[in-house]
């Protein structure tokens, strides 16, 4: 059996074995592992092979640098370099969960920001977004934006240490968009929401920047708290 199928196996056989959480192969429409390759292992919910279009806006294939990951390999993402997947049929309508490790390179002392992962609706973009001191789930549609960043808690610190993993998630569901770092939920807005609806474009991309991606996942549906909470106790380093 290879990685990726090993790997994907033991986070669902984990998280079912919690009776109440449901969690299901088939809810897993897209995973790309970085083992070996810029390839997805699943897009579309279709295992194997998959022929997933990606599309270079700086650098070529040639360029991408497979570094040790979370597990196996992991890509490191440099200035030069920034690509997308063009895989709309690895998003349901209008709910789902994105997830994903990154591990930042060089970023003490970072002086600005810097928007390292997004996902691209027909109309809304859903990006994960640094500044020094604030870590946000940010939504961007036209002529507006706003920001899901202060944890139920209080704490806005930036979660971020140069040479260690964290784990973001994003959900999306009709009436709430909700976000969670480390397993740990931050916040949920319930009004005034941008919605995305992938109807006729869906795209994850990979931003420019000094970082290293591993295990990006995209879900069907809002994972529940619980859910995600096991799946990162399930990976943590």
């Amino acid at each position: 059996m290879n990685r990726h199928k090993a790997a994907v196996i033991f986070l669902l056989l984990l998280v079912g074995a919690r009776p109440a959480v449901a969690l299901e192969r088939a809810n897993l429409l897209f995973y790309l592992p970085f083992e070996g390759s810029i390839t997805p292992s699943i897009a579309g919910g279709r295992s194997g092979s998959v022929d997933t279009p990606i599309k270079f806006e700086k650098g070529a294939e040639q360029d991408v640098e497979l570094v040790p990951g979370l597990r196996g390999t992991g890509m490191r993402a440099r200035p030069d370099l920034s690509f997308e997947y063009l895989t709309r049929e690895s998003f349901s309508l209008r709910e789902g969960t994105i997830a994903f490790w990154m591990k930042p390179v060089g970023w003490s002392g970072l002086g600005h920001g810097r928007n390292f992962l997004s996902v691209r609706s027909d109309t809304i973009g859903l990006n994960f977004y640094i500044y020094p001191g604030q870590l946000y789930y940010y939504i961007n549609g036209p002529g507006r934006y706003y920001l899901i960043n202060t944890a139920e808690d209080g704490n806005q610190h930036d979660p971020f240490k140069d040479g260690e993993w964290t784990f973001l998630v994003g959900t999306f569901q009709p009436g709430e968009q909700s976000f969670y770092v480390n397993g740990h939920f931050m916040k949920s807005m319930t009004e005034g929401l941008l919605e995305p609806e992938f109807s006729s474009k869906g795209i994850v991309y990979i931003r420019a920047g000094d970082q290293v991606l591993d295990e990006i996942m995209i879900f069907d549906r809002a994972l529940t708290a619980m859910e995600i909470k096991a799946i990162y106790k399930a990976n943590a380093p």
